[in-house]
This record gives C-alpha cells, structure tokens and sequence, in this order.
C-alpha cells in the first residue's frame, strides 16, 4: 500500500509531462516549415528540460511517450521515428546533466552564470545532439530524402534552442512563484503588469501587424519591443521576463509566418534565422537583467540581514558591557562604603587608645607623678644622697605624660569633640608650632558652625598629614592651613614655603602619606590637587560640606544612569 501511494505521484508526474509534451509538440507540427517535422520554435524541447531539472531524470518515460506519439501522427518511418525519440528524449538529459554539473547553477536562474549555462550548455549543445539525431533519423528512414541537410539541421537546432530560451525560464520561474510563501505582487504591481500587458499589445501590433506603418524587412523596428523585456526584468523579474519574451517571440513569430513584419527578408531561411536572432536576443536581454536585478536585490538583502545580525551582536555586546559596567559600579560603590566603615572603626579604635592613653595609663603616670614629687620633697628635706636619681625620675615621668598627652592627641582630635571643624584645624596649627618651633597659622573664612562630622574628621587627618610631610620633606620655615566655604562648597588648602617636589613629577607622587590623602579625599567625594609653585607646595582639598556625602550622591548617579541605560534593553528582551 505505501509504495502504491509513492508510486502514483511518480505516475501522474509522467502523465503531466506526457500531455504537455505532446500539446505542444501538436502545435508545432501544425507550423512545420520543412516537411512535416521541421518548426522554427520548438516548445516541448524547454518543456522536457524543465521538467528534467524540476522532477528528476526517472521523467524521462513521459519525454519519451510525448515525442513518440507526436510524431507518430506525421507518417514518419518506424526507424525515423524511433531515431527522432531517442533524440528528443537525450536531448533535455543531457541539458540537464550539463547544469547539474555546474556547482552553482540554481533553477531559479537569479544569477547572470545560470543564464549563461541555460544558453550555452543546455540551448546550445544539448540541442546540437538532438536536432543532429533528428536529422540523421530522417535521412536514415528515408524522409529526408528532398531537403537539404544543412538547412535542415539548421532550422531544427534553431528550433529547439529557442524552444528552450523561451519556455524553459517560463516554466522554472513559474515553479518559483508556485512554491513562494508569499503573494508575487501587490495591487500596485498588479496595475502596473496590466500597464505592461497594454502597452506591449500595441507596439507589438504596431510593429509586427501594420506593415504601413513598419514596412518589410526593416529590422530595426522590432528593436522597440526592447524596452519592454527591460521593464519586466528589472519590475517583474524572470516571471515577467519570461512572459514577455514568450509573448513576443511568439507574435514574431506567426506575423513573419504570414510574410508580415520587419523580420521578413526575400528567402524563408534568412526569415527564420532573423526571427531566430530577435527572440533569442530578447530571451537573453530580459533572463540577464532579471538575474542582474534579482542578485542584485539578494545582495541588498543580504547586507541588510548582515546589518541587522551585526546590530544585533553590537547590541548585545553593548548590552553586556552595560550590565558589567552597572556590576562594576555596585561593587566600586560597595568597596567604597566598606572603606569608609573601615575607616570609621580605625578612627573609633584610635580614639579608644588614645582615651585609654589619656585616661589610663596618663592617670597613673600622674599618680605616680605625685608620689614622686612627695617623695622628692621629702628627701630634700632630709639632704638625702638619693636626691638626685629621685629628680631624674621626676623628670623622665614628665616627658612620659608629656609624650602620651601628644600620642592621645594624635591619636583622636579631641578639638572636633569639642568645638567646631575651624576651631579643630586652629589646634592644629598651635599644636604643630609648639612642638616644632616652625610658624603655623590657620585661616577660616564663613565656616559653618554645623560640619558633617566624617568629612570633617577625614579633612582633619589630610591637614594633618599634610603639615606632617611639609615638616618632614619639605624643610618649610611657615606653614599655612586655609579653608574657606562658598555656599555649599569647600576649600582646604595647606600651603608651605619649602623645596616642594623638585625631583618627581607631581603627577606621579605616590608616598604613603599622599596616597592616604588621597584615600580619604576619595571616600569623602572630594577632589584633591598637589600644586607646586616657586615659593614652595600646596595642597588643595574641594567638596561639599551636605551631611549627605558627595561621595554618595555620586556613587547614586551612577547607579541611576546605569540603571536607565539598561533599562530599554530590558524591556526589549
């Protein structure tokens, strides 16, 4: 049962063949023009080679049957006869074994090397071997014993060439068109086809039919149906081209049968061979523009599917590094914050050891301050021998709560307790000119009496580190700590008169100290700058003084605009 169903799609296949073949080889032979055999355009041979390359070799029987029996009916001899269908039938075999050949030839013929592999190998030599067999069967069986043999071979290949340039395209872009997914033309193209139909009907009628107008034998006229295998080739494609050729050639045909047209001259066989040239020049005119067009609009096609593919991968591309840059500014934001709390906990620590210092062991050393100044006295009083070493002691424990005082100082800036930001920075600078003996002076312009406290401690230890490295490096005999607010920003600036920096690029500084003042500028959201000048170096501090952190707020824009930007990309998934 399976292979009875897989059978009768073959069978019905060669019975298609077998009725078209044998129509229109029917009306061929009704137009004979040597003989009863011989036609100028010989349709059933583009039919056989067509239906060779849509459906296969195994159509052969159908080719085979069709040119058996349409022949049969033209009292030719069985050798003749049998002759003419062997031809007829390896003539689209070996058309299509020619192109199947051929590594790129597609049956849609949208590429200029298809229409010349249809001309040449498939009309050209194919069509050799069976108007030459045909030939020979008709000289063989004896019917050809009153014709000339060139002429007649001539006329048959000239038949079944344009046979093939003229149905084949018809018939394959048709298949296409069947098999398309969607509609060939829309009601704009459809008027338009109607347009072409009108106006090719009157200038064909106009050239080929009205021999007042045209005369005979003058062949530049039919050049004006040129432009219409033009039109439909590059509006239509090989469907249209293909109609209009078949159209054309076959008026030409039949108006210079009748001895009418511009493709007339004084014998039949230079008739027939103008006729020959005008439709195969059409044929070939039109199937090349429309694979010129076609490739060209497959080309168009595949840049723009190129270009979207590649718009696509830069989108995702983008899409990627937005959502590894969104990541990456998390986790900067998360780093940030942890270094400000790890900065807060040594700032809490200090202050612990230093309240510990001060309180504790400074409370002790004064104790025993006491009880060595008592015993002091005592031995005085006394002219004791062990004076002496008593004083020593006393002088030693006064450096050592003198030393602690200065560690517990600086450990935890007790002023920023205590009083305001510009109150702390003036402890700074009497502290730095006690202990070093160098002048130090601190200038505060409308300081606000409210300052965010870790900004303010964070701006402390940069003042601090930077009188710090100005006594240490810079051999600076004055030093200068300003900061002055306008509106909502500050400026912290701690200047010095030493050598400043004259043996390294500023921009390339990277002690510890500057690197920690830059560390915490960087977790305050401020800008800091090293400038260098004749009369020594400076350091610049600027910022916000809002309780919300500038830091933070910017760290907040740059998740919202990360944010933003990743949202239409979201919502296009």
């Amino acid at each position: 049962m399976d292979q009875e169903k897989k059978r009768l799609p073959y069978i019905l296949q060669i019975v298609g063949v077998f009725l078209l073949y044998g129509v229109f080889a029917e009306v061929g032979l009704e137009y004979a023009v040597i003989g009863q055999t011989v036609r100028l355009m010989w349709l059933p041979s583009g039919i056989a080679l067509a239906a060779i390359l849509i459906g296969g070799y195994r159509l052969w029987p159908g080719i085979a049957l069709g040119a058996l029996v349409a022949y049969a009916w033209s009292g030719l001899s069985a050798t003749t006869l049998l002759i003419i269908t062997v031809g007829s039938t390896l003539e689209p075999l070996l058309g299509a074994l020619l192109l199947k050949r051929l590594n790129n030839f597609s049956i849609t013929l949208d590429k200029t090397s298809d229409v010349l592999a249809l001309g040449l190998p498939a009309a050209f030599v194919s069509a050799l071997l069976g108007s030459l067999l045909g030939t020979v069967g008709l000289l063989i069986g004896g019917d050809g014993a009153t014709v000339d043999f060139t002429s007649t071979w001539l006329i048959w290949w000239l038949g079944d060439s344009i046979g093939i340039l003229v149905i084949s395209p018809f018939i394959l872009a048709g298949f296409a068109v069947s098999r398309g997914t969607r509609s060939l033309y829309s009601p704009a193209k459809i008027f338009e086809a109607l347009a072409l139909i009108v106006a090719l009907a009157l200038i064909a009628q106009a050239t080929f039919g009205n021999v007042k107008l045209t005369g005979v034998g003058y062949f530049p006229f039919s050049l004006s149906l040129f432009p219409f295998a033009i039109w439909s080739a590059l509006r239509f494609g090989l469907f249209g081209a293909a109609c209009v050729t078949l159209t054309t050639s076959s008026f030409a045909l039949y108006t210079t049968l009748q001895g009418v047209g511009p493709l007339v001259l004084n014998s039949a066989l230079d008739s027939q061979i103008l006729w020959c040239l005008f439709t195969g020049l059409m044929a070939v005119t039109g199937l090349i523009l429309a694979a010129v067009n076609s490739g060209r609009k497959n080309a168009l096609t595949a840049l723009k599917n190129a270009n979207l593919d590649l718009e696509g991968q830069v989108q995702k591309r983008t899409n990627e590094l937005i959502q590894t840059n969104l990541e990456l500014s998390k986790t900067l934001i998360e780093r940030r914050h942890l270094q400000l709390e790890m900065n807060q906990i040594s700032e809490e620590r200090q202050k612990m050891i230093g309240q510990e210092l001060h309180d504790g062991l400074g409370q002790q050393l004064i104790g025993i301050a006491f009880l060595v100044s008592s015993l002091h006295e005592r031995l005085a009083a006394k002219s004791a021998p062990e004076l002496p070493s008593v004083y020593q002691i006393k002088q030693l424990l006064d450096e050592a709560m003198s030393a602690i005082r200065l560690l517990s100082r600086g450990l935890y800036p007790v002023a920023l307790e205590t009083g305001s930001f510009s109150s702390a920075l003036q402890h700074l600078a009497n502290y730095t000119q006690n202990t070093s003996g160098i002048p130090c002076a601190a200038h505060c312009t409308n300081s606000p009496q409210v300052f965010d406290k870790t900004i303010a401690l964070n701006l402390y230890r940069i003042a601090q580190e930077a009188v710090s490295n100005a006594l240490r490096h810079s051999k600076a005999q004055h030093i200068e700590i300003k900061l002055s607010v306008d509106g909502e920003r500050y400026t912290l600036s701690v200047e010095d008169n030493g050598v400043g920096f004259p043996d390294q690029s500023i921009g390339s500084i990277g002690t510890l100290g500057l690197r920690s003042m830059r560390c915490r500028a960087d977790l305050i959201g401020a800008e800091i700058k090293i400038r260098e000048n004749s009369g020594g170096a400076s350091i610049v501090v600027t910022g916000s003084i809002k309780r919300e952190t500038q830091v933070r707020k910017a760290d907040r824009r740059k998740y919202d605009a990360s944010s933003a930007a990743t949202a239409p990309l979201k919502q296009e998934k």
